[in-house]
């Protein structure tokens, strides 16, 4: 399968369905493609959403991986020195949430972001997240 490549600068930035065909590799075909990719990019910056992660990390729920597991592929995502992540303070920050929490990896990227433009008050009709910023020592 050939991947589509559009030239928009120096860095290389990935799409959420090369590091899910890659993780998860359940499409044969697509998976040794994107692994191909990133052998063959190794000694590029590859630049990874924050976006990219969110969805990832969503994926990962939906085909039934563990908090666990989940929090471990985004830590090995931002420990690879291949990869630039976006907002990688929030994703770690949400990622330390999440492991620690029972909400949703988006809930806590909310939480983070918002924490990171200083942002005191959250509003929210989901009880079960409101009810653990209540409990949780976020600032």
């Amino acid at each position: 399968m050939k991947l589509l490549v559009l030239r928009l600068s120096k860095m290389i930035g990935i799409d959420t369905n090369i590091l899910t065909r890659t993780f998860l590799e359940d499409d044969e075909v697509q998976a040794k493609t994107a692994q191909n990719f990133l052998k063959n990019h190794v000694n590029h910056k590859i630049f990874i959403s924050s976006y990219a992660i969110l969805e990832f990390a969503w994926v990962l729920k939906v085909k039934k991986f563990t908090r666990q597991e989940i929090y471990g592929a985004i830590i090995n995502l931002i420990d690879n020195s291949g990869f630039i992540i976006g907002h990688q303070d929030i994703i770690i920050s949400a990622a330390e949430k999440y492991i620690k929490g029972k909400a949703d990896f988006a809930d806590y990227m909310i939480i983070s972001e918002g924490e990171t433009n200083s942002v005191n008050n959250f509003v929210s009709f989901d009880k079960e997240i409101v009810q653990e910023i209540k409990s949780a020592s976020y600032p």
